[in-house]
C-alpha cells in the first residue's frame, strides 16, 4: 500500500496541525534569538517582554509596540478576507497557506540578507517583524476560522490544561467519557509535543546559519498548503 503523501498533509489530518504547532515555535523562536526578543506568533509572550523593556531596555520596546499593531491590524484583514472568501464562493485554504509561506519566505530573505540587524528599530527589522507578524496572524485565523476542528497551534496553555483535563477525565468509570478522553490526551498532546520539538530544533537551526533556517517552516507550510484541494471555503451557517 502506497503512502499518499497528499493525504498525510490534508486539512482534515491531525498531522496538520502537528505542523503548523512545529511551524508556529520555530518562527517564534527564530524571531526571539534573532529579532531582539520579539514574538510574532504569541501575543502573551509579546506584553510579557514590553513590560520589561519599558524598564529594562527600552530602545527595544516599540518593537514590540509594532507588533502588537500589527497583529491586532492585520487580524481584522484576515477575517475580513475570510468573510468574504466565503460569501464569494472564492479562494480556498491552500491560497491562505501558500500565502502564509510567501509572507515567511519574504521575512527570511529580508533578515537573512540583511543580518546582522542594527538594532529594533532598524527598518530591516521592522520589515521582518512586520511580516513575520502578518503570517503568524493569518495562521491564527485560519487555526480559529477554518481549522478549528484541530487543537490551537499557538495556545500552548490552553492545551495544556486541555491535556491535563483528558488525562483525569480518563480514570473515569464510564467508556464513553474514557474514550472522549483519551482522544482529548492524543489531540492535544501531539500539538505541544510537535510545538517544543519545533523551538528546540528552531533554536540549534537558528544557531548555525541563522535565518536561513526558516527555510524549514517556509517548506512545510508550502507542502501543507499544496495538497490542499482546491475548492472554496465552506460558507458560515446561518
Amino acid at each position: 500500500m502506497r503512502l499518499d503523501p497528499r493525504g498525510f498533509f490534508h486539512h482534515s489530518q491531525p498531522s496538520t496541525a502537528a505542523i503548523l504547532a512545529f511551524c508556529a515555535c520555530f518562527i517564534d523562536v527564530v524571531c526571539i534569538v534573532g529579532l531582539f526578543h520579539t514574538f510574532t506568533a504569541f501575543i502573551t509572550g509579546t506584553l510579557v517582554v514590553l513590560s520589561t523593556d519599558l524598564f529594562q531596555t527600552p530602545e527595544s520596546a516599540p518593537l514590540k509596540l509594532i507588533v502588537l499593531g500589527d497583529f491586532f491590524l492585520s487580524t481584522l484583514g484576515w477575517y475580513a478576507l475570510v468573510i468574504r472568501m466565503r460569501r464569494s464562493g472564492r479562494g480556498s485554504l491552500r491560497m491562505l497557506l501558500l500565502l502564509e509561506a510567501g509572507l515567511l519566505t519574504s521575512f527570511m530573505l529580508i533578515a537573512a540578507l540583511s543580518a546582522p540587524l542594527a538594532g529594533p528599530l532598524a527598518i530591516a527589522t521592522v520589515a521582518a517583524v512586520t511580516l513575520s507578524t502578518f503570517a503568524m496572524s493569518l495562521q491564527n485565523v485560519v487555526m480559529s476560522e477554518i481549522l478549528n476542528f484541530h487543537a490551537p497551534t499557538t495556545i500552548m496553555t490552553g492545551n495544556t490544561i486541555r491535556l491535563v483535563s483528558g488525562l483525569v477525565d480518563g480514570w473515569r468509570a464510564s467508556e464513553e467519557v474514557a474514550d472522549n478522553a483519551r482522544h482529548r490526551v492524543r489531540r492535544h498532546g501531539r500539538v505541544i509535543i510537535a510545538f517544543t520539538a519545533g523551538g528546540l530544533i528552531g533554536g540549534y537551526c537558528m544557531s548555525q546559519i541563522g535565518f536561513w533556517s526558516l527555510g524549514v517552516p517556509v517548506g512545510l507550510i508550502t507542502l501543507v498548503g499544496l495538497a490542499q484541494p482546491q475548492e472554496p471555503l465552506k460558507a458560515e451557517k446561518a
